[in-house]
């Protein structure tokens, strides 16, 4: 039951990559969120669990903004600054993602020689 609830999730998010427009795209990764955090905590995934329960409110919130533009209102929302940070180099987010990639790798090999299975 458990598997069919992961493979649920994972469905649901490679919906959310063929989303054209955000509103559904963000319903539908709020989706996606909570059949992950059910399948994470049924399977004692606990970094899955946490992850999804921390992009659960950013999608929430994000979703919330879509509409407010999409019904063209107008409120305190639309009138925060603009915080976004200039896009930097591909190459500086591929070094981002390598280095993330050998510390999770070496983390696992770590707790496997620490604990074994």
């Amino acid at each position: 039951m458990t598997d069919l609830l992961g493979y649920a999730a994972s469905c649901a998010v490679l919906a959310t990559f063929l989303m054209r427009t955000m509103v559904p795209l963000r319903l539908i990764a709020i989706v996606s969120n909570v059949l992950f955090l059910g399948f994470g905590y049924a399977q004692h995934i606990y970094p899955v669990f946490f992850l999804h329960l921390a992009l659960l409110p950013i999608n929430t919130w994000r979703l919330f903004v879509a509409q407010e533009a999409a019904s063209g209102q107008s409120s305190s929302l639309s009138q925060l600054p603009d915080l976004r940070v200039a896009p930097r180099p591909y190459t500086f987010w591929f070094a981002v993602g390598l280095l993330a990639g050998l510390i999770g790798s070496f983390a696992i090999i770590v707790l496997t020689i620490v604990e074994p299975v």
